[in-house]
């Protein structure tokens, strides 16, 4: 969970460059994409750190998000070349799946 928030604080960082950069091509749609990649970020680092500690309530929304990288790997199947495709498939149910195997986490 901690590398795929890093990944997406890259990913807005470069959206930031790019818009300084005069790439961006809409200010808003650029603008817009950042805050939702760090509010993602956020909530990634915070499940990271309930995981870590082994909190309860951390294991639903690790499973929510890590499952929608499946069908984005299974649409970049035929848009990407074959390991990017594959690897968002193999790391979301991967992570699912570990996530699951953790077992009912208890309170402490």
């Amino acid at each position: 969970m901690v590398l795929e928030a890093l990944v997406v604080t890259g990913f807005a960082v470069f959206y930031l460059v790019e818009l300084a950069l005069g790439e961006g091509q809409d200010l808003i749609v650029v603008i817009m994409s950042v805050v939702t990649m760090v509010v993602f970020v956020i909530g990634l680092a915070y499940t990271s750190l309930g995981l870590l500690r082994r909190h309860p309530r951390s294991q639903a929304p690790a499973i929510a998000f890590n499952f929608l990288l499946v069908p984005l790997g299974i649409a970049l199947l035929p848009l990407a070349p074959w390991w990017v495709g594959s690897g968002v498939l193999v790391l979301g149910v991967a992570s699912v799946v570990a996530t699951v195997l953790m077992g009912r986490l208890e309170e402490r």
